[in-house]
């Protein structure tokens, strides 16, 4: 304790900051068209590109990964399931009672053959997680979670434009007004604060006043434990059918259960249901009187931090660990924090010095300046913890090396997609049974399927309009309606090819060919009903297109013509965006 307490002292009064400094930057004026041109132009269309190109991979790689986490799942599902927890009573069969087998018999099974899941839920959870850097161990933490943040300038553009128009030509001589941005006015402030990534400085308009170090001696980790052990007593299981109520006390005094070690790869994505806890060092572990906000919020009604507070006896390594001694890191308090303070070197500060000179802001004091805020370049941390008090596993159950032990291990499915989703290793908080673990795994495969889902259809509304000028329509000039056909059809069809390519005709066909044929009925609407555009070379337009939204100047982007294409065979509405009352 004394030795933490010095050296707590002496590190505290270089201080760690928490106060942001906004500093103003310089100011430009603008005068005529806003257009990119040059390399930055050539950048803006490549960005513009890469927005349309990367979404469909995305969900194509989204949906197969779903696919593998539904065979796993479902594998699982049908598998016979060995309970841990049942070890005079039964085995879970297909969510069934099975045959009744002793704890040898039953370990036995298991380990007979390759590739059975256990499932067991444990109430006794011997574990304690370790960062060996800054000589940190959290008892009962299955997972310890490292939060790096580090102190930063971000640079914030903010830019005001006129709308002007202008008069653009087509090769055949055709015409047509637009409007474009000019007169544009950017103004450039800077922000310094705690965040939780670090940012290049480099193409900041003044990088000398704005300097981001980018050191990171202790970045953002998850560590869990290498031997946690657990133990699997009777009665204890997650579908509630036994419990130690209904035993004799002779066979709680005899129910000692079977022990088994958790594989760390069981815990890579973490304690399912289980929040990260803030870890916060105080005297006697302790934990402090609420601030005056603190019961204000609580009266009202806010959800507070649930806090975790060690002992500050557990600290008393860490002046002697490798982060204190290579990086002079620090226990300073103030919501759990590790602090490095950032010290430049002479020739670094010269070098930075030069650079403000030639950029014009080596004289540039402003009130922010004065300001007690971090030092770009500091560091900081604080730990969080899962310690969940009862978890229920999902694994293959093995012998550890020395062939007396036994361990529960994740099982891959092999051949059928990436490696990750076809892992079962299941790991919730809580009393939970196989099946309500299987079926919650799924759910959260589906939802983050979902949300993959939802983004395209956001990139469906400028594709479908990219679509449209391939086919010689003008979905941006149609009626509204049109529009969300168009949104509608591109979306249901790209969705429904990739269903078809990745699930085939095995799961959901019926699903697959009903959102694909809705998507082509709503895409063959809004092709007839949509505006024509001007002829001409169909891939020449598109390529227009995308440098119009990249901003491009008129010179990049000539297009063939502006006249609208005769309309070729019966259209609805007179493809002029009309009405289908001679359809209905």
């Amino acid at each position: 304790q004394h030795i933490y307490c010095t050296h707590s002292t002496t590190i505290m009064s270089r201080g760690m900051n928490t106060m942001p400094t906004v500093r103003h930057g310089r100011t430009y004026y603008n005068r005529g068209p806003n257009d990119k041109r040059g390399i930055v132009g050539i950048c803006s269309v490549i960005f513009i590109v890469m927005l349309l190109i990367v979404p469909p991979i995305i969900l194509i790689a989204s949906e197969r990964s779903r696919y593998t986490r539904f065979i796993a799942l479902s594998d699982a599902l049908d598998s016979d399931i060995v309970e841990l927890n049942h070890h005079h009573h039964h085995q879970h069969q297909h969510g069934k009672d099975g045959d009744s087998s002793s704890s040898k018999e039953l370990l036995r099974s298991a380990l007979a053959t390759p590739g059975t899941l256990v499932h067991g839920t444990s109430t006794h959870i011997e574990t304690i997680s370790t960062d060996s850097e800054m000589s940190v161990s959290i008892p009962g933490a299955l997972t310890l979670r490292r939060n790096a943040e580090y102190c930063q300038w971000q640079e914030v553009q903010s830019q005001r434009c006129q709308t002007c128009t202008r008069t653009v030509k087509a090769s055949d001589g055709s015409s047509k007004e637009e409007s474009y941005q000019c007169n544009c006015v950017t103004e450039y402030n800077y922000v310094k604060a705690w965040r939780s990534r670090r940012i290049l400085s480099i193409g900041f308009d003044q990088p000398g006043a704005h300097h981001n170090p980018q050191r990171d001696p202790m970045p953002s980790r998850v560590f869990v434990d290498e031997d946690a052990k657990l133990t699997f007593r009777e009665g204890e299981g997650g579908d509630g059918d036994y419990n130690n109520n209904n035993m004799s006390q002779q066979q709680q005094h005899n129910n000692r259960g079977i022990q088994a070690h958790l594989d760390p790869n069981m815990l890579s994505n973490g304690v399912r249901s289980q929040p990260y806890r803030l870890v916060e060092f105080v005297p006697n572990g302790r934990a402090p009187p609420p601030s005056f906000f603190s019961r204000i919020f609580i009266f009202l009604g806010f959800p507070t931090r649930n806090t975790r507070y060690e002992p500050m006896q557990l600290l008393k390594d860490t002046p002697y660990s490798p982060a204190a001694t290579r990086d002079n890191f620090v226990y300073v308090g103030q919501g759990g924090y590790f602090f490095s303070p950032h010290e430049s070197a002479t020739s670094s500060k010269l070098f930075n010095y030069f650079a403000q000179y030639l950029e014009g802001s080596l004289f540039d004091w402003q009130m922010g300046d004065l300001m007690p805020s971090c030092t770009a370049g500091d560091v900081r941390f604080q730990y969080e913890v899962q310690d969940p008090t009862v978890v229920s596993v999902l694994g293959m159950l093995q012998r550890k090396q020395d062939g007396e032990r036994l361990k529960i291990t994740p099982r891959t499915m092999h051949g059928i997609g990436d490696v990750n989703a076809a892992t079962i290793r299941l790991v919730h908080a809580g009393h939970s049974g196989a099946r309500a673990m299987i079926l919650a795994e799924d759910s959260d495969s589906k939802n983050r399927a979902h949300v993959v889902r939802g983004l395209l259809f956001l990139w469906s509304i400028p594709a479908s309009r990219l679509a449209g000028v391939a086919l010689e329509r003008e979905l941006g000039e149609s009626s509204f309606a049109t529009q969300v056909e168009g949104v509608f059809g591109l979306f249901l069809v790209l969705l429904g090819a990739v269903w078809l390519l990745v699930w085939g005709e095995t799961f959901g066909a019926m699903e697959t060919t009903l959102v694909f044929f809705t998507g082509a009925v709503f895409g063959y609407l809004a092709l007839k009903s949509a505006v024509r555009r001007g002829a001409g070379r169909r891939w020449h337009g598109v390529v227009c297109r995308v440098a119009k939204w990249a901003n491009a100047p008129p010179e990049w982007r000539v297009e063939d013509s502006y006249v609208p294409a005769p309309p070729t065979g019966n259209t609805l509405g007179g493809g002029h965006g009309g009405t289908r009352s001679k359809m209905l």
